[in-house]
């Protein structure tokens, strides 16, 4: 696992991403959302690439569009990434744990 690695620590780049898209398939509309925890892995190539990414979490969630709340059909589509701190990214993987 990634948490016990010391040599790349420093530079190792966490996110949570969420994301929310509609779209239509045999003639229904549906709702996607999606959150993942990840980490990025900085190359031991060149500096300032990632060599990849582990996912630490990921949730989605898929609903006909007339199943939806009203929160949900009014939110724009969006995708958007946060990048968080070590400490922050370990909690959210926690709580993750506790209530998926």
């Amino acid at each position: 696992m990634i948490k016990g690695q010391t040599d790349f620590q420093e530079k190792l780049s966490f996110y949570f991403s969420r994301s929310k898209g509609t779209h239509e398939e045999a003639s229904e509309q549906f709702i996607t959302l999606f959150a993942r925890l990840s980490v990025i892995i900085p190359s031991r190539k060149k500096e300032g690439e990632a060599s990849g990414y582990q996912t630490l979490w990921v949730d989605i969630e898929q609903v006909k569009e007339q199943q939806a709340t009203f929160k949900m059909k009014k939110m724009p589509d969006f995708v958007k990434q946060y990048e968080v701190s070590e400490a922050l990214c370990w909690e959210l993987y926690k709580i993750c744990q506790r209530c998926p």
